[in-house]
């Protein structure tokens, strides 16, 4: 049961280091001004775009930029301290997983419900 607790906590660690780094580096493109940016991160966004056809990255329309600034403001230290949890072995880690969990699952579904799920399930 250790190895398995130590597997779960090593894979939440890399999906809060993915999101301690691209919150502030990728997404905030969507809703600060891209002179902040190098060039080198517009360019990976830019491809993201057009490379998977993300509209919600290349339109920006309004309801996606409140959910980036709902990630960097709630999500985004949500997941530092998640970090900082796992690597000090924080009793508290459960809780703000479970936060963080409800929050991104609440900006999820607004995405989709927005992304067109009544056209593609014919409701």
């Amino acid at each position: 049961m250790g190895a398995l607790l130590k597997l779960i906590d090593a894979v939440l660690f890399v999906f809060f280091m993915v999101i301690a780094l691209a919150a502030p580096l990728i997404d905030a493109q969507t809703c600060l001004p891209l002179s902040l940016f190098p060039d080198l991160l517009l360019d990976l966004k830019n491809w993201y775009a057009r490379e998977y056809g993300d509209y919600l990255i290349a339109e920006k329309p309004d309801f996606f930029v409140g959910i980036v600034w709902l990630e960097l403001f709630f999500q985004w230290p949500l997941a530092l301290l998640n970090l900082y949890a796992i690597l000090a072995r924080k009793p508290w880690f459960n809780t703000t997983c479970l936060i963080y969990g409800a929050s991104c699952l609440t900006s999820m579904l607004g995405i989709w419900l927005e992304s067109g799920w009544k056209q593609r399930w014919q409701w």
